[in-house]
């Protein structure tokens, strides 16, 4: 068994002689885990120095955050009621033992790696601070302080504990959220670049199509080719919409069965490869819809039901109708959504596809889309089955119907 020192007492006065331990289970009424109490040369105590052990002792065992301390071989020797009901653990069950044996899910977490130097009083450090796992999923966070016994090395460690699993949860968001801008301005920058050179392209293309005679048969690549940098100028400028949290007024309305079938075309020859079967259920009779770029959001479902379904499947695109609105229903039969991440998948460059194979921009983009044509989007999931996403919109006014907009 490993030699230990000589347990740590908080009061500042027992650098004297002739110190008597008392153990934990003492008839005392005190709460704290070890006491200790100077021995006058007399062999009594002195009254005073009883009192002021007394106040050190109530200070630890009321202190409103939890307080813990190690000595030089990282032995609990020391901990107050609030750190045990934070750690989860019993008062005296864990006094006396090794830290990570009293708590092993400390083991593999940054403080454990830089307790050595702390202990040995290496630390440039006045304190240092780590997050640690705490029970049931809460965050615990540590001030951690090594307490100086005269020499080079350090009489042991001093831990103040508090929860902080909220405060944890709004960093790491926050720490996104600087992330996502960041990139977010980089992407803006590419999508400016690639404005620049597809309207070029573009503006070529249509005089390219005036000197051609409808019969020349480049006319019909030239066509396919307009229509192609039309949807990536309309994709480019969604995103920069998207990246400002601006929005334009949407005044074109659209069939939603003619824009999957077109989303269908772009993506056919992907279903073939991956040997994906596609079925489609129209109401033939759907109302005409506002359409802020839904298209784009379409394909973009499209794409991740294909991404769910890499050795194959059945994807099913249904719509139907009410007075007040349309629905499409995406269907595939993938893998599912894992519970964990189903909250997530809404988030800017959220993915957990390979960095190659995904941006994390999908779904954020179908959403800004589909919400900026007034409706909204929503998904069900179920793991070994498969997902649907569901989007639902208005059906367009009067108004807008009749200008043809």
């Amino acid at each position: 068994m490993a030699h230990r020192d000589t347990p740590f007492s908080l009061s500042a006065t027992l650098d004297a002689q002739n110190i008597v331990w008392y153990p934990s289970k003492s008839n005392s009424k005190s709460q704290f885990p070890l006491r200790s109490q100077r021995a006058p040369q007399g062999g009594g105590m002195d009254s005073s120095h009883q009192q002021e052990m007394g106040e050190f002792e109530q200070l630890f065992s009321v202190a409103p955050c939890g307080l813990m301390f190690l000595d030089r071989h990282a032995v609990i020797r020391h901990l107050n009621p609030m750190a045990a009901n934070l750690l989860g653990v019993k008062l005296e069950g864990v006094v006396g033992q090794e830290l990570t044996a009293a708590l092993p899910n400390w083991k593999d977490n940054p403080f454990c790696a830089s307790l050595p130097s702390l202990l040995d009083g290496q630390s440039t450090f006045e304190m240092v601070q780590f997050d640690v796992p705490g029970p049931e999923q809460k965050v615990l966070r540590i001030s951690a302080a090594s307490v100086p016994n005269g020499t080079t090395s350090a009489r042991g460690v001093l831990l103040s504990v508090i929860e902080c699993t909220e405060l944890a949860t709004l960093e790491r968001r926050l720490h996104r959220a600087e992330y996502q801008a960041s990139i977010g301005k980089l992407a803006r920058g590419i999508a400016h670049e690639l404005n620049s050179p597809l309207d070029g392209v573009l503006r070529y293309t249509h005089l390219a199509l005036e000197q051609l005679t409808a019969d020349s048969p480049v006319r019909e690549y030239l066509t396919h080719v307009k229509e192609g940098l039309d949807r990536m100028v309309r994709a480019v400028r969604a995103f920069l919409e998207f990246s400002r949290q601006v929005t334009t007024p949407v005044n074109r309305i659209a069939n939603l069965n003619q824009l999957i079938e077109d989303a269908l075309l772009l993506v056919q020859h992907r279903a073939k490869f991956q040997q994906i079967r596609v079925i489609t259920q129209f109401n033939e009779h759907l109302p005409a819809v506002l359409d802020g770029g839904l298209q784009h959001a379409i394909v973009n479902l499209i794409k991740n039901a294909f991404d769910a379904m890499p050795r194959g499947g059945t994807l099913t695109i249904t719509t139907r109708s009410t007075q007040e609105h349309v629905d499409v229903d995406v269907e595939d039969t993938g893998a599912g959504i894992p519970e964990e991440i189903r909250s997530r998948i809404f988030e800017p460059f959220f993915s957990t596809k390979p960095i190659h194979q995904g941006s994390g921009l999908g779904l954020i983009i179908a959403k800004e889309v589909v919400e900026r044509s007034g409706g909204n989007i929503e998904f069900a999931s179920q793991a070994g089955v498969g997902t649907t996403f569901r989007i639902r919109v208005p059906v367009a006014p009067v108004e807008a119907q009749q200008n043809g907009a």
